[in-house]
């Protein structure tokens, strides 16, 4: 197989070593893996160019995580399992399954996550690490809004059996318990939760960590310098701070803006059990702020500038909540599907089921009849070309600013070699002039 079949173009997903179970005699061996499309490839090496020894397709397949082994320390296992194609045939041609061996715990759930969202995301799943925008897409085609339903579900959870719970957001769940309900939603399912108060802080966990995992946080990072400006602009005059915070909350995208203001609106009532649970404006706003507003950079330094400022403006955001974001349609949670595609799981294979009480030819989408959805899909598809024209424009002026630092480089270096070349001129004139005055100089023996 040659690299006809690879596409290098494609961005990678993820990327990196693990140890692969194959040949005749089911030796492990190392190999660099690359997640483009909806294709895992695997080759003999990271070096460029590279050509793929083959590819696992992932639509229609399971990922299963291997329990620790005590007899094997530090193996940390997963399988990818051949599910079945629509005349029964597995998915993959030439194995039933692939056994992945990752280095460590971290390794392992970064790559079934990735996976995952491959394989469960036209089931709705594979949210976490998903775009908001790519969540807020799939689910207005199924009646949603611009609030993903696993944050709705939850926030109807706690809302129920939670706000007084002391350390909400502060204290962590069971790992077990959240490992599975992250996982549950990851493969599109709709775990239950009702009437589980046991299930608070783990409820809770999975909540903050859909927000800690989306690629970008939830004010994105282009944001990030002007937000903390108007909360400076905030600590000097109030008036004036309250302007600059709402004339920028105007310029985010819509699904960051109203998932924003349905956040903040929780956050208010959280808070008004801080008797009970604990959590005061300023503790959410610690809690939560990294995952609404952070820079883009790695630099601690960085990092501990701004803590305390982010801190202040989420505080901000959540106590001020009705000032900055009034009550509309929009924010409500999405509503479930009702009639249309319902989702049925099972152990081979992932497949979609149509509601009782409409039938749909097949091939045909389930919102070609709703011009309101028709609507939304086009306001949401222009939301992002819009955020794609902005980040090349952002992309054109850091080149522009990087071929302006060359130019003025460039012409310093000219401007130097010149110098140097008239005190050369000029060192040569002088020594002409001495020896014309003088004679050559030759050393005596």
């Amino acid at each position: 197989m040659g690299v006809g079949w690879f596409n290098v173009v494609q961005r990678s997903e993820h990327c990196g070593w693990l140890r692969k179970q194959g040949g005749r005699y089911r030796n492990l061996r190392s190999r660099w893996f690359e997640l483009k499309g909806d294709q895992l490839y695997y080759f003999r090496d990271n070096n460029e160019p590279k050509t793929p020894i083959a590819a696992i397709p992932l639509p229609g397949n399971e990922v299963i995580r291997h329990p620790p082994d005590s007899g094997e320390p530090g193996k940390f296992k997963f399988e990818i399992v051949s599910g079945k194609d629509k005349e029964g045939r597995p998915v993959s041609s030439n194995h039933e399954t692939f056994l992945l061996i990752a280095s460590s715990q971290q390794e392992m759930d970064e790559w079934i996550q990735a996976i995952n969202r491959i394989i469960y995301a036209p089931v709705g799943g594979g949210m976490f690490g998903r775009s908001l925008a790519e969540t807020v897409k799939f689910e207005a085609r199924r009646g949603g809004g611009y609030v993903p339903l696993i944050v709705s579900k939850c926030v109807d959870f706690i809302k129920a059996n939670g706000l007084s719970e002391e350390g909400l957001f502060r204290l962590p769940g069971q790992a077990k318990n959240v490992a599975e309900l992250k996982d549950a939603f990851n493969r599109g399912e709709n775990p239950e939760l009702e009437g589980n108060k046991a299930e608070v802080h783990s409820v809770a966990s999975v909540f903050k960590s859909y927000f800690r995992e989306l690629p970008e946080p939830l004010i994105p990072y282009d944001y990030f310098e002007v937000f903390l400006t108007a909360a400076r602009c905030y600590e000097i005059y109030v008036d004036d701070g309250i302007a600059a915070i709402q004339k920028q909350l105007k310029t985010l995208p819509a699904p960051n803006y109203h998932l924003l203001a349905y956040l903040c609106r929780f956050l208010f009532e959280v808070q008004e059990h801080s008797e009970q649970n604990k959590m005061g404006p300023r503790n959410l706003a610690m809690v939560f702020g990294p995952n609404i507003l952070r820079s883009g950079s790695e630099d601690p330094q960085v990092m501990m500038e701004s803590t305390n400022l982010v801190t202040e403006l989420i505080s901000i955001l959540i106590r001020k909540h009705q000032l900055f974001f009034p009550e509309i349609e929009d924010v409500q949670p999405p509503r479930p599907p009702t009639g249309g595609d319902l989702i049925d799981l099972n152990a081979d294979s992932l497949r979609i089921q149509r509601g009782p009480d409409i039938s749909y030819p097949d091939n045909e989408d389930d919102t070609a009849e709703d011009p309101r959805s028709q609507v939304l899909e086009l306001e949401n598809e222009l939301e992002l070309q819009q955020q794609q024209i902005k980040d090349l424009q952002s992309k054109l002026e850091q080149e522009r600013k990087v071929r302006e630092m060359l130019v003025l480089r460039l012409a310093d270096e000219q401007r130097a070699r010149e110098s140097a070349e008239d005190r050369l001129e000029k060192l040569q004139a002088a020594m002409e002039e001495f020896c014309a005055k003088y004679g050559s100089w030759e050393p005596t023996t």
